[in-house]
């Protein structure tokens, strides 16, 4: 079954990068996303606090804020 859904043309762009550079639809590209974001919502919970500032990789960090904004 097929969905229309309105988005702004911003975010439009951002995901059109996104399942482009992944070679995706965008149907998989939001799916993608989904999970990732149920996951990190999980997860981070479970997590919080047990990170100590010598155990971050600040080069990862940069890296995966870029690649979240699509830079």
């Amino acid at each position: 079954m097929v969905k229309v859904i309105t988005i702004r043309d911003d975010v439009y762009d951002r995901l059109s990068t996104l399942k482009k550079r992944h070679a995706m639809s965008f149907s998989e590209a939001i799916d993608m996303l989904l999970n990732e974001s149920k996951l990190t919502r999980e997860g981070l919970l479970d997590h919080a606090g047990k990170l100590k500032e010598i155990d971050i990789d600040r080069r990862a960090l940069y890296r995966l804020k870029r690649w979240g904004s699509g830079d």
